[in-house]
């Protein structure tokens, strides 16, 4: 089982203390195997506003992992959306990438008549 660690690098603050973009890094470990990804998250100011001051790290996580909504006109003059998961898609990649390293551990395994250190 994979355990993940999300962190916030840094964020950048306009002169009137709003966060508008968020710098985050999801780490995760299986056994002795990890991986990483990391990211920016663009913030829109809402209606409840929180000072910077009064900031903790998970409000900071809670705004990076709201669905993050895109919506746009088509050439034929629809509109379009798409939703984006960020935490959804960032644990998935880096489940992804230990997947990858288990495999290929799979594929090489330690040769048979390498030296195998002595029990005491």
């Amino acid at each position: 089982m994979i355990s993940y660690k999300w962190t916030i690098e840094k964020v950048t603050v306009t002169t009137d203390n709003a966060v508008t973009h968020v710098y985050w890094r999801c780490d995760g470990k299986q056994d002795e195997l990890t991986a990483s990804c990391a990211g920016v998250r663009k913030l829109v100011r809402s209606e409840t506003f929180i000072p910077y001051e009064q900031l903790t790290e998970q409000q900071v996580l809670d705004w990076c992992f709201a669905p993050e909504v895109n919506t746009w006109t088509d050439t034929d003059g629809n509109q379009q959306s798409s939703t984006r998961l960020i935490k959804d898609e960032s644990e998935a990649q880096v489940a992804g990438q230990i997947a990858r390293q288990l495999a290929q551990k799979a594929a090489e395994p330690a040769l048979p008549w390498a030296e195998v250190a002595p029990t005491e």
